[in-house]
């Protein structure tokens, strides 16, 4: 892992740093001249520091609890009902940790440069233990709710900045090491509801317990802030800093639009396959044991693709993923086929966010702010598109929810293409 972070460069973040030495790559005209002169006459930027291996050890870890945490939420409902009591509206705790998370992609995002980037990893830990133990704790309904939305606060500031880190930490290793990050948490999000079901008929708020008891270890997390800490050279001057500034804004509007379409089209796939198995004859209960074939295909494919492809740079793997993935989808139409085209689509799509949020942290100038602006346009997407799904797909048969499918996972290629002319 620390070979990895001494590599020289991200074939993924191609826009993140000096282009290297090239004939071609020199603009050519008049002024040639006197920008070289003007290069040479510039300080130095120093290197982005690289991930500590205690660091990404602890991220990992973490990323662990998060996923078991986060997704143990809804498979302790009933349990929750027991606790206390079936007059409350248990279903609140997963909204009041969700819209902690969402409280903290926001306030990451506005602060912008004001944000402490060196201490926010340990000071998000703090709170997401802090919340937990009083998950733990809460003698009454009330206090529960409120503490998970503190855990939700530490939840999303951690996924943000640690994800944020590792598109930044790993140089030419940092795609991989994303997708690798993701993919725990997804094992992390298979283990909830198992340990859920374990602790419940005991007590749920165990499982709170548990989370901040392994929290605390991590706290070695800390030192990923470094990586989120801009070099001293980085900033411009003046009008120009300014006007690149500017720029930037603009270049990342086709990142955002791809993060939007396809964080909704992979919620889509997850909210409409199980109806789509339905409709195609299978029972309620085989169909929803069977979609979760497409999550575990994203775990397995976080984990294999991006190392098959680390020497790609994330301009031609986002949209070869995208293609493989309308390939899975279009077969899902295909009669009693979707059973194992949907496992097909999460093992081609996994790798596409993680590639994003590792491509945009390095072409951002405040790679935490661009990441959590990404962040909310993927919740925007989580939103609206599958709805829009729903209505276009209606109920005319188990064909026409795949091809509404596929035709998103057209619409997020086209973006994906669009990007990858816009970053030449």
């Amino acid at each position: 892992m620390a070979e990895d972070g001494r590599a020289a460069s991200n074939p993924a973040l191609v826009d993140s740093g000096p282009a290297p030495v090239d004939s071609g790559s020199a603009p050519v005209g008049s002024g040639s001249a006197a920008e070289t002169q003007e290069e040479q006459a510039a300080p130095a930027v120093p290197a982005a520091p690289v991930m500590a291996r205690s660091a990404a050890v602890s991220a990992f870890c973490v990323f662990l609890v998060l996923g078991v945490l986060t997704a143990s939420l809804g498979a302790s409902l009933p349990y929750l009902r027991e606790r206390f009591g079936a007059e409350h509206e248990v279903g609140r705790v997963v909204s009041a940790y969700n819209l902690g998370a969402l409280a903290a992609t926001v306030c990451i995002g506005l602060l912008g440069r004001r944000l402490n980037v060196r201490a926010a990893p340990p000071v998000l830990l703090a709170v997401f233990a802090a919340g937990a133990a009083g998950m733990a704790a809460s003698p009454g309904w009330t206090a529960y709710l409120g503490c998970a939305a503190v855990t939700g606060i530490g939840y999303g500031g951690l996924a943000l900045t640690l994800n944020t880190a590792f598109a930044r930490g790993f140089a030419g290793n940092s795609v991989v090491m994303v997708n690798r990050l993701n993919a725990v948490f997804g094992i992390g999000a298979m283990l909830g509801p198992l340990a859920a079901g374990a602790v419940g008929h005991t007590d749920i708020r165990l499982l709170a317990l548990a989370a901040a008891v392994c929290a605390l270890p991590c706290f070695l997390v800390g030192r990923a802030g470094a990586v989120l800490a801009a070099p001293k050279g980085e900033s411009g001057a003046g009008a120009g800093a300014s006007g690149r500034r500017g720029r930037i804004g603009l270049q990342l509007l086709p990142f955002l639009l791809v993060g939007l379409v396809y964080a909704g089209m992979e919620t889509s796939i997850g909210t409409w396959q199980s109806t789509q198995l339905v409709r195609d004859g299978w029972s309620t209960q085989a169909a929803t044991t069977a979609a979760s074939g497409f999550w575990a295909g994203m775990a397995v494919g976080r984990l294999v693709l991006p190392q098959l492809t680390k020497r790609l740079p994330g301009r031609t793997t986002l949209p070869g993923y995208l293609a493989a993935g309308l390939g899975a989808l279009a077969l899902a139409a295909v009669p009693h086929l979707a059973l194992v085209a949907y496992p097909l689509a999460g093992l081609a799509l996994a790798p596409v966010l993680p590639t994003l949020i590792a491509w945009v942290s390095g072409v951002a100038e405040v790679p935490q702010q661009a990441t959590s602006v990404l962040t909310l346009c993927c919740m925007l997407g989580n939103a609206v598109v599958p709805a829009v799904v729903g209505a276009l797909s209606g109920s005319d048969g188990a064909t026409v929810i795949p091809l509404v499918l596929a035709g998103t996972c057209l619409l997020c290629l086209g973006l994906a293409v669009w990007l990858r002319a816009a970053r030449r």
